[in-house]
C-alpha cells in the first residue's frame, strides 16, 4: 500500500498534467465545449496589471470549472524578477486526500512567444 505523501505525489502529478492541457486551450477552440480554454492572451505580456488579474480571473473560474479535484485558493501575478523567463502565475489550492486537503502551491509560467503555459 503507498503512503499518504506517495498518494499526494501522484495526485498533484496528474492534477498538473491536467492543469497544463486545461490551460493551454484556448476559449472557443472546441464544438462540444466552447466555454473550454483561456482567451487570447496576446497583449498580456504587456505587463499591465488590469489584464494579469483579468487572466487570474479567468483561470480561477475555468479550474473552478473543469478540475473537480482541485479548490482553488487565490490566484496571482508573479512579479517578473520572481520568474525572469515569461509572464508567471502562482496557484494557492487545496488538494483533497483521503481524509485531510493538502495546501500546493502551484507556478505556471507563460511562454512569451507560444503563449503557451507550462506549469512547474
Amino acid at each position: 500500500m503507498q503512503s499518504r505523501q506517495g498518494q499526494a505525489g501522484e495526485r498533484v502529478l496528474a492534477i498538473k498534467n491536467n492543469l497544463e492541457q486545461l490551460l493551454n486551450a484556448r476559449r472557443g477552440g472546441s464544438q462540444s465545449c466552447p466555454d473550454l480554454g483561456l482567451p487570447d492572451m496576446n497583449d498580456a505580456a504587456s505587463g499591465q496589471l488590469e489584464l494579469r488579474n483579468q487572466i487570474c480571473q479567468d483561470i480561477r473560474e475555468m479550474l473552478a470549472r473543469y478540475e473537480p479535484r482541485v479548490r482553488v485558493l487565490d490566484v496571482r501575478p508573479l512579479a517578473a524578477g520572481e520568474q525572469p523567463q515569461g509572464l508567471c502565475f502562482r496557484l494557492h489550492c487545496q488538494i483533497p486526500l483521503l481524509e485531510a486537503a493538502e495546501q500546493v502551491e502551484i507556478d505556471l509560467l507563460v511562454h512569451p512567444r507560444q503563449q503557451r503555459f507550462q506549469v512547474l
